[in-house]
């Protein structure tokens, strides 16, 4: 470990503060360790004459602050190649919260992925429709998170009214307040579980906020192959030589199970070939930490991914108590993802 190497942190509670940011996991390994740290407010002024003063810049930037989206991974390059070590680093976040350019990423590498169609033209998605779709269909905006903008579309009706309004005036990407209290009454299992999601309320409130300021989307159509489940889906994080997971029961009523917060944590539902594909599609495509939503096909029992992102929620990944090496062997050691990011890149 470079004790020595200057790290730079970026926080700005003005823009953006959320308890599933990795800022203060950061701050805290730094004092943990005894690093040479300092806070960095990436948007200001002077930024590019700070930052010559490290050695190292993370950020954890977030998908709901149009700041970050429109700048983050500009000026994370930028630090790069001022010579910095930057977490997330362009091959790990140039993608992030767009699902049609996740897509084509994982298809490129023959990545285990669900059927996908994109279309940027109405009549061909129409034709599309009328000639070869077969139901269900999941529809998705390219962007959001949470399961939110994530519909079922059971039929041509369906379909043809979801086109028309994606190529006219389409569909706001933040999240919705009556979507989230459903989401929230149908996945709590109890009245204490009910009392911690309420009092993420100002995180909610804060994202909502935020998320409002982005346009609606339209212009495009993307459509994903319904994976029939059994009630669940996996959150599969590698990072480096390390790999956990955590489970998440689909609501009640509902295909979805992202965004839900029900979780369980059952090692057997990790498969081989769940453990081997993550572990090779970090490898082909060189992500520095990826969490891979993986859906299991009931009928074949492999495994599918369907969304990536480098952010996700790391007290919940602590829950799983331990990781798989890169010989699928399990320790008892819980994965502490700012952490295990941080020291992997000070590694280098």
């Amino acid at each position: 470990m470079k004790s020595s190497l200057r790290i730079a942190i970026h926080e700005n509670d003005n823009i953006f503060s959320h308890s599933t940011l990795w800022t203060s996991s950061w701050i805290e390994y730094c004092k943990n360790n005894h690093l040479n740290y300092g806070i960095v407010d990436c948007y200001q002024p002077n930024i590019i004459a700070e930052l010559k003063k490290y050695d190292c810049l993370v950020w954890h930037f977030s998908n709901y602050v149009l700041q970050d989206m429109l700048f983050a991974r500009s000026i994370l390059n930028i630090a790069k190649n001022l010579g910095l070590l930057v977490f997330p680093d362009l091959n790990t976040s140039w993608h992030f919260d767009d699902k049609i350019a996740e897509t084509y990423l994982l298809k490129s590498i023959n990545a285990p992925v669900p059927n996908a169609w994109m279309f940027y033209l109405e009549n061909e998605c129409n034709n599309w429709l009328q000639t070869e779709a077969d139901f269900p269909l999941i529809a998705k905006l390219r962007c959001g998170s949470g399961a939110n903008n994530v519909h079922l579309i059971s039929n041509y009706s369906q379909a043809k009214r979801y086109v028309k309004q994606m190529f006219r005036r389409g569909y706001k990407p933040s999240p919705s307040v009556l979507f989230k209290t459903k989401s929230n009454i149908k996945s709590s299992g109890n009245w204490n579980t009910m009392k911690n999601r309420m009092k993420r309320i100002p995180d909610f409130l804060q994202t909502l906020s935020r998320a409002k300021m982005f346009p609606r989307e339209h212009g495009y159509v993307y459509f994903q192959e319904y994976i029939p489940n059994d009630g669940f889906d996996l959150k599969i994080v590698v990072i480096g030589d390390k790999l956990s997971f955590i489970a998440r029961n689909v609501r009640k009523g509902d295909f979805r199970a992202s965004g839900g917060g029900d979780l369980f944590f059952d090692k057997s539902l990790v498969s081989r070939d769940i453990l081997e594909s993550a572990f090779e599609t970090s490898d082909k495509l060189g992500f520095q930490c990826m969490g891979y939503d993986y859906v299991v096909d009931k009928h074949t029992g492999m495994g599918k991914i369907v969304e990536i992102s480098y952010g996700f929620s790391h007290t919940a990944l602590l829950q799983a108590g331990g990781y798989w090496d890169r010989s699928y062997v399990w320790h008892d050691e819980p994965l502490n993802a700012p952490y295990e990011v941080i020291e992997n890149l000070i590694k280098m």
